[in-house]
């Protein structure tokens, strides 16, 4: 479903057997069990809620000192820093955006130099100060970039780097759950709706199409009318915009009301079947609450090889 499983499906190489997970007011570390087929821990440290900023183009700064203790903490339970782990960050924390290109060369070294370009006129900082990743939606000349800014992830990599972890690989929530999503090529829409959070992931015939990220300000609770209406939304663009007639929506909601109120509203939207999104107690530990779970169950999908 994404570059990271393609390349694991071609080289055959297993993911590290540790990953880490960044949220709002925790870090979580997993291990996997040797075949990567279920989570056999997940150890858990606080964060004090605002230990990173946002600005305009994702995540702008992390406070070090508060990571660092944070690790420390798990990795002393882990018996050790592993060697090398991966990494899911808050879909906060990346911009998405589409830019239409008339011509994108072959060479990707050569195609990123016009993205860089094409942003100049985009983002609010210089384009050389971002990461990015780009990959092709399925109309010609049309790019799907993802982006984030290289400081404040050269931060977190020195963290852990300090701390004797080599992260490998930093994927956002939504990216590092699409092994769980149907591999058919069948047009499907993530969706991840926190408290105060909403993720959606809209793909088809094997590519990614649109990202989008909203954030809910402290003390909103528009809830399951928001859910509904965002996905209405994206629905019609999946329609008119993309092509996709047939939708399967795969949803993981805090929620329980909101889980019901998609299911309603799904019955009453042509084409568009709603599946629930969620991963049994045999491939991760049971006792997982709240904020924790689907960082939990990206940090499983990141790592799980039952889709390449």
């Amino acid at each position: 479903m994404n570059l990271l499983a393609l390349l694991r499906a071609v080289l055959r190489t297993p993911p590290p057997q540790h990953a880490f997970a960044l949220c709002p007011d925790l870090l979580l570390a997993a291990r996997r069990s040797r075949r990567r087929d279920r989570l056999e821990s997940v150890q858990r440290s606080a964060l004090a809620p605002g230990w990173y900023e946002l600005g305009p183009v994702g995540v702008l700064q992390v406070d070090r000192q508060q990571l660092a203790d944070a690790l420390a903490a798990v990795t002393e339970r882990l018996g050790g820093a592993p060697p090398r782990a991966g990494l899911v960050v808050p879909d906060a924390w990346v911009r998405s955006l589409v830019l239409d290109l008339e011509n994108v060369p072959r060479r990707r070294e050569e195609a990123e130099e016009v993205v860089r370009w094409r942003l100049k006129r985009i983002l609010p900082c210089r384009p050389e100060e971002v990461r990015l990743d780009f990959a092709p939606t399925g109309t010609e000349g049309r790019l799907l970039v993802t982006l984030a800014l290289d400081k404040p992830l050269a931060v977190v990599e020195e963290v852990f780097l300090q701390a004797g972890t080599h992260v490998g690989v930093i994927e956002p929530v939504t990216q590092a759950l699409t092994p769980l999503l149907p591999a058919n090529g069948a047009a499907v829409l993530l969706a991840i709706a926190g408290d105060h959070n909403l993720d959606l992931l809209l793909a088809g015939d094997g590519r990614v199409r649109m990202v989008r990220h909203k954030t809910l300000p402290d003390g909103d609770r528009r809830g399951a009318s928001f859910l509904l209406n965002e996905l209405t939304r994206t629905v019609v663009h999946a329609r008119e915009q993309e092509g996709l007639a047939r939708l399967e929506v795969w949803l993981a909601a805090s929620d329980p009301a909101a889980l019901d109120a998609a299911a309603e509203w799904s019955v009453g939207e042509q084409g568009v079947a709603l599946r629930r999104l969620t991963v049994g107690p045999e491939m991760v530990p049971p006792g997982l609450a709240g904020a924790e779970t689907v960082p939990a169950w990206a940090l499983f999908a990141s790592g799980w090889q039952g889709q390449a």
